[in-house]
């Protein structure tokens, strides 16, 4: 565990390994994330042996078994955290009788299934592409920084926010690969790449330019999918994120309009409250009291 250097008597229950090793690993306690990010690797997950190339993630509970048998020109990063962390209800007796009130800690217990769903199909190993794993080893090294430096005192809540960036990304990801759809189409490389790039100034040219398909067959395609034109798509994301960022961060209304894709702290208050008919300070205060 981290300990936070403005309370001594205050441990985090996290740990960034910007190197890993496998040595004594998993982590017996907590979930492990390890993004491999370089190198060939032969490597038996709960008794299934795996050869692949990087990228790939690891999404491990205290339960898992793991050997790594060979590797070449390896490299890895891990980023260990208790469900706690992510949300307060989530503990390890709510987890096991899978029940819980409020209908936020349903959809963050669904955030971390990867971690603990087992099957024949899948045994704790996630297949990454490109754009993913850049952008999930962006996030782990913001959080890797954010360990290291403790720059101030909301260190930590920007560290469940990328934490919970890269959950959702990883959410999309599995499913692709194990919920029955293991092709991909132009317009799940839409979603990934707003997923992954909603912060910045994202365009329907260029998102079309992107996944190779005009403007019109992609929001045929988007409306097919989701029911939503790609703007309005993005435009709930956002949305979606700054949500999150309000039940789950101490950050500041402006701090969330820049993390999720607003130039303007105003502009972010009238869309928030446009859509949920009260504004982000007032959903927040739902949350917090």
């Amino acid at each position: 565990m981290i300990k936070d250097r403005r309370h001594s008597n205050h441990l985090i229950p996290i740990f960034f390994n910007a190197k890993e090793t496998f040595n004594q690993y998993p982590n017996p306690d907590r979930l492990t994330m390890t993004l491999i990010t370089d190198g060939t690797w032969i490597l038996s997950l709960n008794k299934v042996e795996h050869h692949f190339k990087a990228p790939v993630i690891l999404c491990l509970n205290p339960n898992d078994t793991f050997c790594l048998k060979n590797s070449s020109n390896a490299a890895a990063k891990t980023f260990i955290f208790d469900v706690t962390f992510l949300n307060s209800s989530l503990t390890k007796q709510a987890l096991m009788d899978n029940h819980f009130e409020k209908i936020e800690d349903m959809h963050d217990r669904n955030l971390v299934q990867a971690f603990f769903l087992r099957n024949e199909h899948y045994t704790g190993l996630l297949p990454l592409n490109a754009p993913s794993a850049m952008q999930i080893n962006t996030w782990l090294s913001i959080i890797g920084s954010e360990c290291f430096s403790q720059s101030d005192s909301k260190w930590t809540c920007r560290i469940r926010r990328y934490l919970l960036q890269i959950l959702y990304l990883l959410e999309d990801e599995f499913l692709l690969y194990y919920g029955g759809n293991s092709r991909k189409q132009a317009i799940d490389y839409a979603l990934e790449y707003i997923h992954s790039n909603y912060n910045l100034g994202l365009t329907l040219d260029g998102i079309s330019k992107y996944v190779g398909l005009n403007r019109t067959s992609l929001n045929k395609h988007c409306k097919q999918t989701t029911g939503m034109t790609i703007i309005q798509y993005l435009n709930n994301y956002r949305i979606k994120m700054s949500e999150d960022a309000l039940r789950h961060t101490n950050l500041n209304l402006n701090e969330i309009a820049i993390c999720c894709g607003y130039n303007y702290e105003s502009y972010f208050i009238k869309i928030f409250t446009d859509k949920h008919g009260i504004s982000p300070t007032e959903y927040r205060k739902l949350y917090h009291g």
